[in-house]
C-alpha cells in the first residue's frame, strides 16, 4: 500500500475483482519447447541444420568424454531418470537345518554384530 492510498478492502462473495480463472497461461515451458523441437519432423532446411549441428556437437562432446551436454538435453526433453534404490526386507534364514550348537553360535554372532 502506498502512502495516501485508501485501505484495501477484503474480498466479499460475488466481488467482480476475484479472478476465478487464475493467472493466464504464458506459453510453452522450456521442456515442451525442447520436446516439440526434437520430435517434430524438420521440414525447414534451417531447422534441419540446427538439429544436425546440435547432434554433431553432442556427438563430438561425447567422444571427448563430456556426456553432460547430451544428458542435459535429454533430461530437459524427457525428464530425469529416477535414481531410486529399492530395498527389500531381509529374508529370514531357515534354522531348521542347523544343529543346536550352530544356532547358538549364530545367535552369538548376531549379538556381536549388533553391539559393534
Amino acid at each position: 500500500m502506498t502512502k495516501g492510498s485508501p485501505p484495501a478492502k477484503p474480498f466479499v462473495k460475488g466481488d467482480p475483482r476475484i479472478n476465478r480463472a487464475g493467472r493466464p497461461k504464458v506459453g510453452q515451458t522450456f521442456a515442451e519447447y525442447v520436446r516439440n523441437f526434437i520430435e517434430t519432423p524438420p521440414d525447414d532446411p534451417k531447422r534441419r541444420a540446427i538439429i544436425e549441428t546440435m547432434m554433431m556437437v553432442a556427438a563430438k562432446k561425447a567422444n571427448q568424454g563430456q556426456y553432460q551436454f547430451w544428458e542435459a538435453i535429454m533430461n530437459r526433453a524427457y525428464g530425469k531418470v529416477p535414481d531410486k534404490v529399492e530395498m527389500t526386507q531381509e529374508e529370514k534364514p531357515d534354522l531348521s537345518k542347523l544343529t543346536e550348537d550352530e544356532i547358538k553360535t549364530w545367535m552369538q554372532l548376531l549379538e556381536k554384530a549388533k553391539s559393534q
